[in-house]
């Protein structure tokens, strides 16, 4: 049989290794509410990527804010960076991490929206950050280049917005003012690349190779 849902996938590992518990039997009520939230960020999302922007407070790009401010709320209505609490992410953290890496990358490029790094979403910061000092993370997380050119075939074109953010995130991301060497990387760059997962020259010369 195949399964390509990743959620149903979760939970199967979650029946077959039962001793990593990554969905408590308490907070079930609140992963379900968390999960059609993380529905609703995506729909938005969609909504704003690959649409013609329209201004002003019925606009794609508002309504993405505005659920992603609840995303937030929730976020920082918990002990600890995850959404259920606890010492280590649950399935409710595996199921945003994909959708919100998508999401950081495309919605800069292509909108000018800049979600890192912000007293706005401080909350969705450290989540972020939670993650990218895990060894198991920095292993598979992708680079906003690489979710740019993936994004159009899975989902269709991104409708660039005309600003002098859009202008300098193409710029960035698509390497036209970025792909000199040295390459400079940094924690408060437009794609942040925090400490913990800049090793420096040595490492970045081996991980080329």
């Amino acid at each position: 049989q195949m399964i390509t849902e990743s959620l149903v996938i979760m939970q199967i590992l979650e029946r077959e290794f039962p001793e990593r518990v990554t969905l408590p039997e308490d907070k079930f009520d609140l992963a379900n509410k968390l999960l059609k939230l993380e529905r609703q960020l995506f729909s938005d999302w969609c909504g704003l990527v690959f649409r013609p922007s329209l201004p002003g407070p019925l606009g794609a790009r508002a309504g993405f804010e505005k659920t992603l401010d609840e995303v937030d709320k929730a976020l920082g209505a918990t002990p600890g960076p995850w959404f259920l609490g606890g010492e280590n992410p649950g399935i409710v953290d595996f199921q945003y991490v994909s959708h919100v890496e998508r999401m950081n990358a495309s919605v800069l490029y292509w909108k000018g929206l800049q979600m890192r790094g912000t007293t706005r979403w401080a909350n969705l910061e450290k989540w972020l950050l939670a993650f990218e000092a895990r060894p198991s993370y920095q292993a598979t997380k992708s680079d906003y280049y690489t979710h740019i050119m993936d994004i159009p075939p899975q989902y269709g074109p991104g409708y660039p917005d005309k600003n002098a953010t859009v202008d300098e995130a193409v710029g960035v991301i698509g390497g036209e003012t970025s792909w000199r060497l040295p390459v400079k990387l940094s924690a408060d760059g437009l794609e942040p690349v925090p400490d913990a997962m800049n090793r420096g020259e040595e490492d970045a010369r081996h991980e080329a190779a």
